[in-house]
């Protein structure tokens, strides 16, 4: 297992930067330094940022394993291993968000990716191709302005915001692929915040 002390020493170089990320010109350099020290310690692994809020008073910064099981001691063994820090909290994986009240209402939490500004609120999905072997769905997502970033940077982008919203656990062994589209016209969409109930509750013979 490698090292997390370089990880540790790059942050302590950085926090300061992190928490006021939002007034950075240059914050998408800053969010891909933290990813290339985030991967030199242990590749495919992937964080999430999030500020102060009502409820919680400190920053927050989540390594998600993507739902690899081999990283998840690596995971843990970062955390574990992190000085603390005034006003950061660090946490391993990523627990199902439960303030569903907000994103039916629209008040959820707003994600930044780079460029990219979005909340779960916004997103919306068709489930199709359920094999009962592994009882997993092909997922297309659709969102708005798809157009405008990158396949790679969207695909990153979702699959953190759903792991955010199901779990890691419900996330990876229900989708078996995900694909994005443009959020089309005067359709018929199930909104995201719906997916664990739907994958909870589905039955083959309805």
């Amino acid at each position: 297992m490698k090292n997390p002390n370089t990880f540790w020493n790059w942050f302590n170089e950085n926090h300061q930067l992190l928490k006021n990320y939002q007034q950075l010109e240059h914050k998408e350099a800053l969010f891909s330094k933290l990813q290339i020290n985030l991967n030199n310690y242990g590749n495919n692994l992937s964080f999430v940022l999030t500020g102060p809020s009502v409820k919680k008073s400190k920053y927050q910064l989540i390594i998600t394993t993507n739902g690899n099981k081999n990283l998840i001691l690596y995971a843990a063994n970062l955390i574990s291993k992190a000085p603390k820090f005034p006003g950061w909290k660090f946490t391993a994986s990523i627990k199902p968000t439960q303030n569903l009240d907000k994103i039916v209402s629209r008040n959820d939490s707003l994600y930044e990716f780079q460029n990219l500004k979005i909340k779960i609120s916004d997103l919306y999905f068709l489930p199709a191709n359920y094999c009962p072997i592994t009882q997993k769905f092909n997922v297309t997502v659709y969102l708005t302005e798809y157009w405008k970033h990158t396949e790679k940077l969207l695909q990153q982008a979702v699959s953190i915001m759903l792991e955010d919203r199901l779990g890691e656990h419900l996330a990876h062994s229900k989708i078996n692929r995900l694909t994005l589209e443009q959020y089309p016209k005067n359709t018929n969409l199930i909104p995201a915040y719906e997916m664990a109930f739907y994958f909870e509750n589905f039955n083959i013979n309805d």
